[in-house]
């Protein structure tokens, strides 16, 4: 059986000129693109947009479920046992030339996999809502282009490259098999109870990696009215984005040669911004809570 260390390391003597950590890296890309539960994810959310095909059908305001559900939070489980495949496979190696450090940057690379499909979704949702938007007692009608934008980036194609990169973490902190699927369930019940269907909690609600920013959450005497929450869905995805810098730097740091002063300062940096930004995603933007004027009609849902 051909490991994956003796491959890199033949390569890198036809090619020194590039580096390992890249040629692991398309390695890696090709091998998660190949693993069934994340094919089986990828064509079900795909197909999630086979009804667009028929010019008369409004793009679905709760379509962004479908990437973060079964691509992102899959790939949590699906990178940490990529990880841990990579790791057994070295060991078997015995001494080898391909350090800790390089093949979690291969893993980490190979997280945009999942996003490119995650951002493909986005892509044919969007320029849809833009040539046919959702009815106007969708919460999406309250909102400018670049607010939509900005929610279903974050909601459908970041949740699907966050959720990978937190399993190269998982992968990296535990070799406990369990712990992906356990952290996996408890984001779920975080979302079910942050995602702004209990008021108190709206404003704090954006901490989450996924959480609703509007949809038919209902006032008395019409449980089916559209509202937008509070909060700015920019500064969200930049938020976002920071957290998946934290944990891709946290994973290299588990090897020693990558906890060096710099790094950790570059970590804590982080940190400060993600509180920042995080803060600013719930301060700024909407106010407060946008309820839309017309009845509900029960044909879209939130995002």
């Amino acid at each position: 059986m051909t490991t994956t260390t003796p491959t890199v390391s033949a390569a890198v003597d036809r090619s020194s000129a590039t580096p390992a950590w890249l040629l692991l890296a398309r390695i890696e890309m090709i091998r998660y693109a190949r693993r069934p539960a994340f094919l089986f994810g990828a064509v079900l959310t795909l197909a999630a947009l086979l009804p667009y095909l028929d010019p008369a059908e409004p793009v679905d305001e709760l379509s962004m479920i479908a990437p973060a559900a079964l691509i992102g939070l899959i790939g949590i489980t699906l990178s940490a046992q990529r990880v841990w495949a990579s790791d057994r496979c070295a060991d078997a190696a015995g001494s080898t030339p391909v350090p800790m450090a390089t093949r979690t940057l291969a893993h980490l690379a190979a997280c945009l996999v999942p996003f490119t499909v995650g951002l493909v979704f986005v892509t044919v949702s969007y320029a849809r809502y833009l040539t046919d938007p959702p009815p106007p007692s969708g919460y999406a009608a309250l909102m400018s282009d670049g607010w939509v934008l900005a929610v279903w980036f974050a909601l459908g194609a970041v949740s699907c490259l966050g959720g990978p990169i937190l399993g190269v973490l998982i992968a990296r902190m535990t070799d406990r098999r369990a712990a992906p699927i356990l952290l996996s369930v408890g984001l779920v019940a975080l979302a079910i109870v942050f995602q702004g269907l209990f008021e108190p909690l709206r404003r704090i609600r954006v901490f989450m990696p996924w959480t609703y920013w509007g949809g038919p959450f209902g006032i008395d005497g019409d449980p089916q009215r559209s509202m937008v929450f509070s909060g700015s869905p920019h500064w969200w995805a930049v938020y976002l984005l920071v957290l998946c810098a934290i944990a891709a730097l946290a994973a290299l740091r588990r090897d020693r040669s990558w906890r060096s002063q710099r790094n950790g300062i570059a970590l804590a940096a982080l940190v400060v911004i993600a509180v920042i930004t995080c803060l600013a995603a719930m301060w700024t933007g909407t106010p407060d809570t946008i309820i839309n004027p017309l009845p509900g009609d029960g044909t879209s849902w939130g995002g």
